[in-house]
């Protein structure tokens, strides 16, 4: 089964590199990511992120990423989630853009989730509170934003999934931010361990930018426990 994943990861990323390459306005990025989302009672989970950016494949790393959390499910199909999340970015490729900043964001979250036939639809609409510091001067910003999701299941430990997130500027103009747009490939090697592999084009109120998604999620239930003797 592991080789079989590697080698439909191996097409899956050759035939989006293709996409990107014919339609990017700039090098094709990738991000690789290291997440959990450990269970650790029936209606609450933790969640930790790490996410390494890069403007190309794997070079110029743009952004760094760590991210905290925890989701509470009040109801079937409903939840909410509160969270923190740091950045250290870098866009000294655009010439406008100082070469490097902090970011400190504050994030308040809704899930929806239901099923049409065997398809798995994941709502979620987020609420940023944004702290940007830059020489020692903090901006704060505001966003919203509104995912939706379809994963399909198949072949037992395969998921297959589409999503598209329209980003809104809160408080500021232009109200339009931007739209990620993208698919993948999750294959699952345990109860503990997930994998995906994936495709996303962001787009903005100009550029536009393609990124490979590669990462890997731990996920413990800590409900389960062991019995001694």
């Amino acid at each position: 089964m592991l080789k079989r994943f590697i080698s439909i990861s191996i097409i899956f990323l050759s035939i989006t590199s293709a996409i990107a390459q014919n339609t990017a306005e700039d090098e094709l990025g990738s991000w690789y990511i290291l997440a959990t989302n450990s269970k650790v009672s029936e209606k609450l989970s933790i969640q930790a992120q790490t996410q390494f950016r890069f403007y190309e494949l794997a070079s110029e790393l743009q952004q760094f990423k760590i991210r905290t959390g925890a989701k509470y499910r009040i109801m079937e199909g409903l939840s909410v989630g509160v969270g923190y999340a740091y950045f250290r970015n870098d866009f000294s490729y655009l010439s406008e853009t100082p070469p490097s900043f902090d970011e400190h964001r504050i994030v308040e979250d809704v899930y929806l989730d239901h099923n049409v036939g065997n398809v798995n639809v994941d709502h979620r609409a987020r609420f940023e509170n944004r702290f940007i510091v830059r020489d020692q001067n903090t901006d704060t910003r505001h966003w919203f934003r509104y995912m939706v999701k379809l994963s399909y299941p198949f072949l037992d430990r395969w998921s297959a999934d589409v999503y598209n997130e329209v980003w809104l500027n809160v408080g500021d103009e232009p109200t339009f931010a931007q739209n990620w747009l993208g698919f993948g490939l999750g294959y699952k090697f345990s109860d503990l361990i997930k994998s995906r592999v994936g495709y996303q084009r962001i787009h903005l109120d100009g550029p536009d930018f393609d990124r490979i998604l590669i990462g890997i999620t731990f996920t413990p239930d800590f409900t389960k426990q062991t019995s001694t003797p």
